[in-house]
C-alpha cells in the first residue's frame, strides 16, 4: 500500500508543470517566512512584557524604598517645637590640624598625616584640610553592578 502511494504522489509530481512547481515551493517558502517571523514578533512581544514588568516592580520598590527613608528622616528629626537652641563654643584650630570627621580614629589621622608628610617632605607645601570616611562603592564596583543589572 505504502509503494502505491509513493508511486502515485511520484506521479503527480511528474505531471506538474515547471511553473506549477516553482508556484507550488513558492507557496512553501512563504509560509515559513510568515511562520517564522509570527513567531519572532511572538517572542519579541513576550519580552517587551516581561521588561514592562521587571521595571514595574523595580520602580515600586525603589519608591518603597523613597518612603522607608522618608520615614527614617522623619523619626530622626525631632519636633521643631522640641529643638532649642545650643551654643556651641568655638575652638581655635591650628592652621596644621586638619579637621576630622566622626568616626574616625586619631591613629588614622597620624597614619594618613605621616604619608603626606612622606610623600611631599615637611617643608609644609602640602596640607591636609578634612579627612572624611569614602562612602559605598568604587567606581569600578558601581560600574560592574550596572553593566550586570541592566534592564533590556
Amino acid at each position: 500500500m505504502y509503494l502505491s502511494y509513493l508511486a502515485n504522489a511520484g506521479g503527480i509530481a511528474a505531471e506538474l508543470s515547471l511553473y506549477e512547481k516553482w508556484i507550488s515551493s513558492a507557496k512553501v517558502i512563504l509560509t515559513g517566512f510568515a511562520v517564522v517571523f509570527a513567531v519572532l514578533f511572538l517572542l519579541i512581544g513576550i519580552i517587551k512584557i516581561y521588561s514592562t514588568i521587571v521595571q514595574a516592580v523595580q520602580n515600586k520598590n525603589n519608591v518603597r524604598k523613597n518612603v522607608r527613608n522618608q520615614k527614617k528622616e522623619k523619626i530622626a528629626q525631632p519636633d521643631d517645637s522640641l529643638k532649642k537652641p545650643s551654643i556651641i563654643p568655638a575652638r581655635k584650630s591650628d592652621a596644621n590640624e586638619p579637621v576630622v570627621s566622626d568616626g574616625i580614629d586619631e591613629e588614622i589621622v597620624a597614619v594618613i598625616a605621616a604619608a603626606v608628610a612622606a610623600t611631599y617632605g615637611s617643608k609644609g607645601k602640602a596640607r591636609i584640610k578634612s579627612i572624611k570616611k569614602s562612602g559605598g562603592r568604587s567606581a569600578w564596583a558601581n560600574a560592574g553592578i550596572l553593566d550586570n543589572t541592566r534592564p533590556f
